[in-house]
């Protein structure tokens, strides 16, 4: 009968959760550039995007008047389609098939990534948008991911791994997301996936750079799309493991995140944004031989502000930080952005970004940023209360300490896509997050060229190099710990799968 109830639970979760744009740069690239020079007002800081509640459209892609079924759902239409006049779902099956070369490794071996999955995507009445996806994969990685995999015990934003054959690893993803629209001015959204606001490649204040944790949250826009409020409720977790429990499977620390973000648009091309992030210990966090406090839960109010105030300065169990977003458009193919994060209202312990976009050519998205951080922002992985999740950050990659230049463009012309990007990041090696880094300076330079089959699940063929090169202060000139990854894969590039860091 358990086994029976659990299959029915599963079976719901998979039909209602959400539909939305996927946190796909490959994906959305072109689409972003035209929504930069809207002369609407489209809430776009906050993302994933619903076309039904952010203000534009994005329809679903016509049947093609094809003969052959199998050339239809090959190279234009979804695998299975269920289309009534309130009722519309799309099944189907996700994949990466990426085998490469690390030319300046040592060890020269075939690198490879084999993932199967689907993908469950609906949409009712516009009012209920759904989605359910699943990622199994194996794979093995060029040398300075499997010193961060060793180290952290997670593939960059997919997950735990597991040892898999010689020097592999194996791993899985789920995501599910539902969002409930009332009325064009209301949104609520529950599952298990990632958020990320800024117009930028990286993000100071929240990004899809860790893995996938279970929310919920509220969009409310108000005075025409003027004024935007975003609040939400996360489960976090860090990978170390709770003492003094009997379990099959050990019990992580946990810790609970609010997030919020008020939004201003006096006009189409101009945004100011407020946010704060509160990150409070859970109760059976606390470890040692000391009582286990009890978690606050007045940090779960809805109103920003509150909680940085009532926050207590370098208690352990909170920290918070806030930020400011801000965005204009100069000229109608330019964008301009910026965030300031900083923690605890500290000015010393701030983290900055600085970039430009620009649309100007048809297909075209590119992007100029810089990022900086100083210490003490966002908390070390070790700190029980810092702004990580399954031992990654949830905002830029590097967390804090460093500095950041990069550049990143994305061109599609028909089926074509392709990406060309760069950047120089100086770590400082003093404050060291992540032992693999054992560089102080590093340049990292990737692109990427592909051919879309069908752009109904981004499926397509790609061919791509990545060069990293490592540089030690007080050695010599030369850089030492190079990379140099050539692949070629078959996918459906849904997601962002971050290796320039």
């Amino acid at each position: 009968m358990k086994l029976l109830s659990a299959l029915y639970f599963t079976f719901l979760l998979t039909y209602s959760f959400a539909q939305e744009l996927p946190l796909s740069r490959n994906f959305t690239g072109t689409l972003m550039g035209d929504l930069y020079q809207s002369d609407s007002l489209i809430n776009y800081s906050v993302k994933p995007l619903v076309p039904n509640f952010h203000n534009f459209e994005y329809q679903k892609l016509p049947r093609r008047p094809y003969r052959s079924y199998v050339a239809r759902k090959l190279f234009f239409e979804p695998f299975i389609i269920i289309d009534t006049s309130d009722f519309y779902v799309t099944i189907d099956p996700l994949f990466v098939l990426e085998g490469g070369r690390d030319l300046e490794a040592i060890e020269k071996k075939a690198l490879i990534q084999n993932t199967r999955g689907f993908q469950v995507k609906g949409n009712w009445k516009g009012k209920l948008t759904f989605s359910a996806s699943f990622y199994e994969n194996q794979a093995s990685y060029s040398s300075y991911l499997e010193r961060f995999i060793d180290e952290v015990g997670v593939v960059p934003g997919q997950g735990r791994v597991k040892n898999f054959k010689d020097g592999g690893y194996d791993f899985a993803m789920a995501s599910a997301r539902i969002n409930y629209i009332p009325n064009s001015h209301f949104m609520i959204s529950l599952g298990q996936d990632k958020n990320f606001i800024g117009e930028g490649y990286r993000s100071m204040l929240l990004s899809d750079n860790a893995f996938n944790y279970p929310f919920v949250s509220a969009h409310l826009n108000l005075f025409k799309r003027k004024l935007n409020y975003f609040s939400m409720i996360a489960g976090l977790q860090d990978l170390v493991r709770v003492d003094g429990f009997a379990q099959t499977e050990s019990i992580f620390s946990r810790k609970t995140a609010s997030v919020h973000y008020l939004e201003y648009n006096p006009l189409p091309s101009i945004r100011v944004g407020f946010f704060e992030s509160s990150v409070f210990v859970d109760a059976l966090a606390k470890q040692g031989d000391g009582p286990r406090n009890t978690a606050n839960y007045m940090f779960l109010n809805p109103i920003i502000g509150i909680n940085s105030l009532a926050a207590e300065k370098n208690d352990s169990l909170v920290h918070t930080t806030q930020g400011i977003n801000l965005s204009m458009r100069p000229l109608e193919a330019v964008m301009l952005y910026s965030q300031l994060t900083m923690s605890e209202f500290d000015l010393k312990s701030t983290a900055i970004q600085v970039g430009a976009a620009y649309s100007g050519i048809k297909g075209l998205l590119w992007r100029f940023e810089w990022n900086q951080s100083k210490n003490n922002v966002v908390g070390t992985l070790a700190e029980s209360a810092s702004q990580t999740h399954y031992n990654q950050f949830l905002a830029h990659p590097y967390g804090q300490r460093f500095s950041e230049i990069l550049t990143i463009a994305h061109f599609k012309v028909g089926r074509f896509v392709s990406e060309l990007g760069g950047s120089y990041v100086v770590y400082n090696k003093k404050f060291n997050t992540f032992p693999y880094l054992n560089s102080d300076e590093q340049i990292i330079g990737r692109g990427e060229v592909g051919y879309v089959v069908n752009p109904a699940t981004n499926m397509q063929f790609t061919l791509g190099v990545l060069e990293r090169f490592g540089k030690i202060r007080g050695t010599s000139s030369d850089f030492s710990q190079n990379t140099r990854y050539i692949y070629i894969s078959f996918q459906t590039a849904l997601i962002n799968r971050y290796r320039d860091f």
